[in-house]
Order: structure tokens, then C-alpha cells, then sequence
């Protein structure tokens, strides 16, 4: 589904005319994700993770290597191939107010993306965005609320819909619970975890909390200085990491949610 192999981005001190070596953000990573996977990128900060994400969605041109979705490399995808791609590989950012525009309600936004897909369905818009909201388990009502009426867990639950309202086959997710109360945050894990068996996508998720990858995850990138230093099964690398690196993230690390 999506691929990279030997992947590698560098950013430039001082702008592309400067010299030195810059910042070697991503260095040589490869790794797949199949249909119905998810995979963990973890890691310090700093460790590359975010900018593998953005890569990822063609916000970060990416420098040597490949990157594909469905065989195709996503750098030169044609407009209508960068259409297709947008729609089935959505991200979840860790600030949700960040994915709505401050003027529109809640189910504006919504539909926005819902009205793609209004005729496969067979479903009017409202009845979609009623079905979505009470799946991610709000009050379908909050669909006439603005972004800033709603509380932190209730935009992250709101966004969540919003980017499975055009069925798409894989998640991103860049610390999507970093920024709620921890009283929410296993609300909103169980929710993930619920919302993948009904909706069958695949999903990465990026965090530098490695219980949250052990809980939501089967697979499992460690990356450090831009480089992948252990990657495979989830519960085989928190039992027995083979690196320092990876020992100390599992030693570092509180119980994961419940």
C-alpha cells in the first residue's frame, strides 16, 4: 500500500545556496504498510518521525530514495493521481482546531469531504455527517457548533470524522493525543482502535509515547537521528529491544492505556 525504500531527506543550512551538509532529517529508511496494518514511527524529538509523516503526505519533498502508494511514486503523481491520493490517505494532526476553518460549523466541514462520496453512498449529506458524528462518538447536534465551542477531545473526535468522511484507506496520525487531557486521551485510543474494525483502514501513527504504539499498533519503526534503528513486531521489540536506544525508550516508558 505504501512503500519507502532507502527514503532520504536533507535540509540545507541557510537556504539552497548554503553550504555544509545541513541536517540529515531522514537517512536511508525503508518500510511498508500493508492493507488492514498499522504501524508505529517512535521516537525522541528530533528523531526524523514527523518529517518521515509529512513526507509522507507531499508537504516534505523527499531527496533520494522512493516513496509509493499503490506502486505509484508519490513525487510525480499527475494532478488526478495527487486527487486519488489525498482522498485515501488522510492525516489527523496532534492540534485539531488547526483542521477546521474557524467559520464554518463543525458539520460544514464535514460535508466538505462527505459530499465526494454523497452519491456512493446513497445517503443525503446531513444524514452522513449524523452517522459520522455519532460514530466518533459525539452528539450528532455538535454539527451546528463552531470549532472553538467545542472542547479539545470533542475536535480531535470531530476531526477524526472529517477525515473518515471520504472512506479513506489509511490514517496518519502525527500525536494525536498529545495535546488532551490524559483523562481523554485512552478515550480517544479505544476509539482508534474501535473505529479501524468498522472501517477497515490502515493506519500510521507517529509518537514519540511508546505505550500508545504498543496499544494501537502491530508493527513498529524506532527511529533515531533520522534513521530507523529497530523495526518489526510491536510486542517483540517492547519485550526484547535489541538496541540501547530502544531499551531506554521501554525503560523510560509509563504503562500504556487501558
Amino acid at each position: 500500500m505504501i512503500a519507502a525504500k532507502n527514503l532520504s531527506k536533507t535540509y540545507r543550512r541557510g537556504g539552497l545556496f548554503a553550504r555544509g551538509p545541513g541536517v540529515l532529517a531522514i537517512d536511508g529508511v525503508t518500510f511498508s504498510l500493508e492493507p488492514g496494518q498499522s504501524l508505529g514511527i517512535v521516537g525522541e524529538s528530533g528523531s526524523g518521525k514527523s518529517t518521515l509523516l509529512r513526507t509522507i503526505l507531499r508537504l516534505t519533498p523527499y531527496d533520494t530514495g522512493s516513496l509509493t502508494y499503490g506502486g505509484a511514486e508519490i513525487a510525480t503523481m499527475d494532478k488526478a493521481a495527487v486527487l486519488g491520493f489525498r482522498r485515501r490517505v488522510q492525516p489527523v494532526f496532534q492540534d485539531p482546531y488547526s483542521t477546521f476553518n474557524p467559520r464554518f460549523s463543525i458539520g460544514a466541514s464535514i460535508s466538505l469531504g462527505a459530499r465526494l462520496l454523497e452519491q456512493e453512498r446513497g445517503t443525503s449529506l446531513p444524514e452522513i455527517v449524523e452517522r459520522l458524528l455519532s460514530d466518533v462518538g459525539l452528539d450528532p447536534a455538535l454539527a451546528k457548533a463552531l470549532p472553538h465551542q467545542l472542547s479539545g477531545g470533542q475536535r480531535q473526535r470531530a476531526a477524526i470524522a472529517r477525515a473518515l468522511a471520504v472512506k479513506p484507506d489509511v490514517l496518519l496520525l502525527d500525536e494525536p493525543t498529545s495535546a488532551l487531557d490524559v483523562s481523554v486521551q485512552s478515550q480517544v485510543l479505544n476509539l482508534f482502535k474501535d473505529l479501524r474494525e468498522r472501517y477497515a483502514f490502515s493506519m500510521i501513527l507517529v509518537t514519540h509515547d511508546l505505550p500508545v504504539v504498543s496499544f494501537m499498533c502491530d508493527t513498529i519503526l524506532v527511529m533515531k537521528a533520522g534513521a530507523v534503528v529497530e523495526s518489526g513486531p510491536t510486542a517483540q521489540i517492547v519485550s526484547h529491544p535489541a538496541t540501547d536506544y530502544a531499551r531506554r525508550l521501554v525503560a523510560a516508558a509509563p504503562e500504556p492505556p487501558q
